[in-house]
């Protein structure tokens, strides 16, 4: 026998942190380990296609204005303004896309996984 006052179960609905001086109430979604990582993978999408798509578009914006200082327009030069350019352009406008489709199925995982969640607040009744 011990000299400790019988415990009182109390049931927990949900998640609480509880710290030593305050309380704060949190909401907290109840996540998958495939679904985590699948909205992890998206953020590092948006960021590398994002980031990709704005270092192209100054590389051919540079040889644009490059292009305005010239007095007589070398061969190499003509090229990368008809052609390299333009590219750069249409792949910096690709990688905006694929920057975009990431982040909007990013959010429709979200939306997806705060829709599924249920509160525990709400009691369902018991079949």
């Amino acid at each position: 026998m011990t000299d400790q006052p019988p415990s009182t179960e109390v049931q927990i609905l949900g998640s609480s942190v509880v710290p030593l001086y305050v309380e704060r109430k949190m909401k907290v979604f109840a996540i998958t380990e495939s679904e985590f990582a699948s909205v992890s993978t998206l953020n590092a999408q948006t960021t590398v296609f994002s980031s990709l798509g704005f270092a192209i578009l100054s590389a051919a914006l540079s040889i644009w204005i490059n292009g305005i200082f010239y007095t007589e327009v070398p061969p190499t030069a003509f090229v990368a303004q008809r052609f390299i350019a333009p590219f750069g352009v249409l792949l910096a406008i690709a990688f905006f896309w694929l920057a975009w489709r990431s982040s909007n199925t990013r959010e429709t995982t979200w939306t997806r996984i705060k829709e599924e969640s249920a509160s525990l607040t709400k009691r369902e009744p018991s079949v």
